[in-house]
């Protein structure tokens, strides 16, 4: 079922309308106040002396640099594949309108 670019609009505009209507509906809403006198007493503890950096070993290192290699190998052949398909695309569409 082909619909025309006047019916794609009308839909279109629509669907925008919906969405405007929906989030001034969500922002008018009453935001959620905490009830009175629920007020809780932390007690707070003597704080324990923690090092702020330790130094990781080697081992850590080179598992988080293969991990990051193999990330990036897998991230760059994905979107080679992207951009090989959008290219054949647009070089199929390209020739098939100069026939």
């Amino acid at each position: 079922m082909a619909t025309s670019v006047a019916g794609t609009t009308v839909r279109t505009l629509l669907i925008v309308v919906l969405t405007l209507g929906a989030i001034l509906l969500v922002g008018r809403s009453k935001p959620a106040t905490p009830e009175q006198g629920s007020a809780v007493r932390v007690k707070v503890q003597k704080r324990l002396n923690t090092p702020l950096y330790r130094e990781i070993d080697q081992k850590q290192r080179i598992n988080a640099a293969t991990q990051l290699g193999v990330g990036s190998l897998v991230a760059g052949a994905v979107l080679a594949l992207i951009v090989s398909v959008v290219l054949a695309y647009f070089v199929t569409t390209t020739t098939s309108l100069l026939k």
